[in-house]
């Protein structure tokens, strides 16, 4: 039974966030009772390895000819100095903790990113938003915010 609960954290960490998420996945952890020094860290490599094949996806997108002329009638000069401006580590922090990370991937690539500077900040990326949606989860928004002084 160990295997299917593992399976579900996983499962449920590569799910893009407007579905499940890491945060379902946290839950669901949590509610099996596992060990957090494990589940954290299985989270956040699940949804990296997620991030790494809707990465690869967004850039082979690009390939199919209308999904070329939306994405560059969407380059608007607002939206590239906006990612000129944050670049690759603003999106991954603060473009995840608005939207997720699934749409911020998929700009970012269409943006014209390679896949080789996207993979760090994506792992730490990962690991973070792991981290706090297990706190978030555990201990409730008004324990977190507290904990974090905000």
């Amino acid at each position: 039974m160990a295997v299917g609960r593992w399976a579900t954290v996983i499962g449920l960490s590569m799910t893009p966030a407007l579905v499940a998420g890491q945060s379902l996945a946290c839950a669901a952890g949590i509610g099996f009772g596992l060990d957090p020094r494990v589940m954290v860290p299985v989270v956040a490599v699940s949804g990296f390895v997620e991030g790494l094949a809707v990465a690869w996806l967004g850039g082979q997108t690009r390939r199919i000819g209308f999904v070329e002329r939306f994405m560059e009638r969407m380059r608007k000069p607002r939206a590239m100095e906006m990612a000129a401006k944050w670049g690759v580590w603003g999106g991954m922090i603060l473009g995840v903790a608005a939207v997720g990370q699934e749409p911020i991937l998929v700009a970012l690539r269409a943006l014209g990113i390679n896949m080789r500077r996207l993979i760090f900040p994506l792992a730490v990326s990962n690991a973070l938003f792991a981290v706090v949606y297990y706190a978030v989860v555990r201990f409730g928004v008004d324990k977190f915010l507290e904990t974090i002084k905000l």
